[in-house]
């Protein structure tokens, strides 16, 4: 049934939604609503001592803090994912992250709403056919017309005798706005999945019966049938035993290119060297976890001559660690002589992300998790991780490091980033220096462009030392 203060609470963050977002830039705005929002929702739903709820609260506000902080596009969309799962989380707290990513889709495309609307049509019908009890029955309707009619008559005579007596009643003008009545509309279908939650029962009810832990499945093995778990395990140490000599081989050469040059005879230069590289690298770390996946999986964890297998995938994991390592090293050789870029800085995170993946695979060998708590760790890391990049004004990081440290300045790189780079910029102008000079013009048009005060843009150009007028 549909509750009263449900509805109060879900139409004041509409409007709280609207006030803030309408016609208004996201920004800070979006730090504000979602304090207030994650504060209400926590409030109401009595979600304090739900742990993934708390995870994904405390990543959508690291996300809206980056989205203050920058507000752009990336921002904000992640920000919008990110408020997708709260409404998961709302509706099954503890669910699976992607479980819940899936059940916030569903709620926020008008389930969630064409729900509430029907428990409201349904709450109205039977406050208005109730019998006997409700103070405003259909049956009770004539008893209240008269008296309420001949009142307001008399009224009207009373305050033709005394014009004063009368209420002046004005209405102020108002013109329709068809933007600010579909914003509204927009903004109370995407929040009503906060307070009327909407998803799949079946899929979140799956999700919560999968185990984190291994548990032995015994099964009787018929007569004449192979031992699969011997042949399999034999199987996993052979194959893993020809790739931890491939994985050898690899790193050995790569170390032994950096002091023989004249190893390297590839036709790519060091941009696609390393680009490919690390796309390569990421494809072979997923692979290597899903085959660790398949071979210690269920009762395979628990079969009495497994050590041999567990130290070689351990092995294969330390090795790929090192892999890791060497192209974080290679990124930087790269980044040394050409600076920074948005490319170069996701070699580093993925890296980060491939590296914790390893991590978690080795401890579901160690401490016997299942398939299932690999993946739900992964998701919950890729959500901090990415949380996380926005926080980061990677444009002005750029813009810092690569004039300062980078060996060759790519200047046309440089000026295709976004305004926040724009004071490094002015600095690098005041000191006259030969790389920037040229580009003085298109810097002056950019600052002429950013959406603040006049005082500002003078202010600016003084810094940059343009001697013409910023008007």
């Amino acid at each position: 049934m549909i509750k009263i203060r449900t509805c109060l609470l879900w139409f004041a963050m509409t409007a709280a939604h609207t006030y803030l977002f309408y016609e208004n830039e996201t920004g800070v705005n979006a730090l504000v609503f979602s304090l207030l929002m994650v504060a209400v929702v926590t409030w109401y739903h009595g979600l304090l001592k739900e742990k993934f709820w708390l995870l994904a609260a405390t990543g959508h506000l690291i996300i809206a803090i980056g989205t203050a902080l920058h507000a752009r596009w990336s921002d904000v969309f992640v920000y919008n994912i990110s408020f997708v799962i709260l409404a998961g989380f709302v509706f099954a707290t503890r669910s699976s992250l992607w479980v819940a990513f899936v059940n916030g889709i569903i709620g926020s495309f008008l389930f969630s709403f064409l729900q509430a609307i029907m428990s409201g049509l349904k709450f109205a019908q039977e406050m208005l056919l109730k019998p006997h009890h409700s103070l405003f029955s259909f049956k009770k309707m004539p008893l209240y017309v008269a008296p309420v009619s001949v009142t307001v008559i008399f009224y009207m005579l009373y305050g033709a005798s005394n014009p004063d007596f009368l209420l002046e009643i004005s209405f102020p003008e108002w013109e329709f706005n068809f933007g600010l009545i579909a914003y509204m509309g927009f903004g109370a279908i995407i929040i009503c999945p906060l307070f009327f939650s909407y998803g799949i029962d079946k899929l979140t009810e799956w999700d919560v019966k999968q185990p984190d832990v291994l548990s032995r499945i015994r099964v009787k093995r018929q007569s004449g049938t192979p031992l699969g778990l011997f042949y399999e395990n034999k199987q996993a140490v052979i194959m893993f035993i020809m790739l931890n000599a491939l994985i050898i081989l690899f790193l050995a050469f790569n170390v032994i290119q950096i002091f023989v040059p004249t190893l390297n005879h590839s036709a790519a230069d060091f941009s696609q060297q390393v680009h490919q590289g690390f796309e390569t690298l990421v494809i072979s770390l997923v692979v290597a976890i899903l085959l660790i996946m398949y071979y210690f999986r269920a009762n395979q964890n628990f079969y009495g001559r497994k050590e041999k297998l567990v130290r070689l995938a351990s092995l294969w994991i330390a090795l790929n660690g090192i892999l890791i390592l060497f192209t974080c090293y290679k990124n930087i050789l790269y980044i040394d002589s050409f600076g920074l870029t948005y490319k170069r800085i996701w070699v580093f995170i993925g890296m980060l992300l491939t590296g914790i993946g390893l991590y978690l695979t080795l401890l579901k060998i160690y401490r016997l998790k299942t398939n299932w708590y690999l993946l739900r760790q992964n998701t919950w890391v890729l959500y901090f991780v990415i949380g996380s990049y926005g926080l980061v004004d990677w444009d002005r990081l750029i813009t810092w490091y690569n004039p300062n440290y980078a060996n060759n300045l790519d200047m046309e790189y440089i000026m295709s980033l976004d305004n926040s780079q724009l004071p490094y910029l002015c600095e690098l102008l005041a000191a006259n220096d030969p790389r920037v000079m040229p580009y003085e013009k298109h810097i002056m048009s950019k600052i002429r462009s950013v959406k603040i005060s006049t005082k500002w843009q003078e202010g600016a150009g003084m810094i940059c030392g343009f001697k013409r007028s910023l008007r």
